[in-house]
């Protein structure tokens, strides 16, 4: 039979908080600067992704497949 750990819930909260404690947290001039720096490459990217979607599939559209044509009407009898 499998024995339980000794201090179970207590002692994990007990040593975890004794881990956060170590860790050096960034100040919040930092996060914020990091923050703003990953949005601006964020939405650069997302610029040269969407430019570069509508110039292929213009591309493809226009000049591989030519342009697309409105069906002939039916003529009446």
């Amino acid at each position: 039979m499998a024995t339980k750990p000794q201090g179970g819930a207590v002692r994990f909260s007990q040593e975890a908080w004794a881990e956060l404690r170590k860790v050096t947290w960034p100040t919040r001039e930092t996060v914020a600067r990091l923050t703003i720096i990953v949005l601006v490459i964020s939405s650069l990217i997302s610029v040269y992704i969407f430019a570069f979607d509508n110039f292929f599939t213009a591309t493809i559209t226009e000049g591989y497949l030519g342009s697309p044509q409105a069906s002939p009407q039916p003529v009446a009898p």
